[in-house]
């Protein structure tokens, strides 16, 4: 068997190399590789040699990928696991695993799996970490180019992610406990007579609630926008304000305002909340038992 360039190559650049095109730049590679600037600005010298290609290239106040280094980042994030496999020489054990964890999700979702998740994984595998990231419009992004591991979404996610249905909930209208619908019943008509919270929780700015009222032909009066679920409960404390949101994200909230949750009005569809990640970890043990730990999370909600 001919590997005349394995030889050649120092095989401790290749998860270097992973994480300077996900960061895509030197500081904060070097952070998470636990290397100095310096360090890491010589470890992209010996790469650019090794694969006589720069690889990362001045874009304004940053870095953007050559062509060959798109090709290898691909190739590195399918690579890379199986040669940790292949090193590791034993199934995956969780009692013995030291590996981490990223999962992204909204601001009621970390609340959720942060005060969840931990508890499992010190019971099953307590070597492990979990890093909780914030949503922003770049994750489905990120879980493609291998920053993420899994992403917790509403409804869709884009390819080539994969996804499972965690979770199905009600839309419930959200407002302050001294609002004049908190007690009475909440008709069509009263709904469209208050002002609304607007969730944008992407840039684009829409609203899925806004979507299906103007498929009936109706139009809410907007008199906040905010990017959080709790931003909103918290919002409509001593106001008029309406939030129109899912229950267990207002759940969440409630201990800290008073406030009412009431019916919608309307026969919303229900939120359907997923579990997605690129195929490429679709069978890493890891992965799958990370994944399960999450899946169990999400029935543990759901029971009474």
């Amino acid at each position: 068997m001919q590997l005349t360039h394995i030889r050649r190559t120092d095989l401790n650049l290749l998860p270097a190399l992973a994480v300077l095109l996900e960061e895509r730049s030197i500081s904060k590679a070097a952070a998470r590789h636990h290397l100095s600037q310096p360090a890491m600005s010589r470890v992209l010298q010996r790469l650019r040699a090794t694969f006589g290609d720069e690889l990362l290239i001045r874009a304004g106040s940053g870095y953007e990928l050559t062509q060959r280094a798109r090709l290898l980042q691909d190739e590195l994030t399918v690579l890379l696991p199986r040669l940790d496999r292949l090193l590791r020489g034993e199934p995956f054990n969780p009692r013995t695993a030291t590996d981490r964890f990223r999962l992204c999700c909204s601001d009621a979702g970390s609340l959720i799996y942060a005060s969840l998740l931990p508890r499992a994984m010190a019971r099953e595998a307590p070597s492990t970490q979990l890093e909780l990231t914030a949503w922003n419009d770049r994750t489905f992004e990120d879980a493609v180019r291998g920053k993420l591991d899994v992403v917790i979404w509403a409804n869709e996610v884009p390819p080539p992610l994969q996804s499972e249905v965690l979770l199905e909930d009600e839309i419930v209208c959200v407002m302050s406990a001294g609002h004049p619908l908190a007690k009475g019943r909440m008709t069509r008509e009263r709904y469209f007579q208050f002002p609304h919270v607007l969730l944008s929780l992407t840039s684009a700015g829409g609203d899925p609630v806004d979507d299906m009222l103007a498929s009936l032909d109706q139009q809410r009066t907007i008199g906040l926008r905010v990017p959080y679920l709790g931003a909103a409960v918290m919002a409509v404390r001593d106001t008029p304000l309406i939030a129109t949101m899912p229950r267990r994200a207002a759940q969440l909230y409630t201990g800290r305002a008073k406030v009412a949750i009431v019916p919608a009005p309307f026969e919303f569809e229900p939120v359907r909340f997923v579990m997605a990640w690129h195929p490429r970890t679709d069978a890493e043990p890891a992965h799958v038992w990370f994944r399960k730990l999450i899946a169990e999370t999400a029935r543990g909600l759901q029971r009474p």
